[in-house]
């Protein structure tokens, strides 16, 4: 599966990610060692996340994280 992460919002993906991995705040918060508060704010985009927890996120939920250049690879 592809997602393209300019379609959505940095909530939406982290809310995508957990229900992918049919995962409650409180399941996806104790997995990551973070108040499940902090959870629902990165949903709701109150607070911002940074690359290497929504690695993480993408480690438990089982799914491969990829960053691809928008520039043309020159050859």
């Amino acid at each position: 599966m592809k997602l393209n992460v300019k379609d959505y919002s940095n909530g939406d993906i982290i809310r995508f990610l957990r229900e992918y991995a049919s995962l409650t705040q409180q399941e996806l918060a104790d997995k990551i060692n973070k108040h499940v508060r902090t959870i629902q704010r990165y949903e709701k985009e109150d607070i911002k996340i940074d690359l290497n927890m929504i690695r993480e996120i993408c480690e438990l939920c089982d799914l491969n994280l990829t960053i691809e250049s928008k520039m043309k690879s020159k050859k």
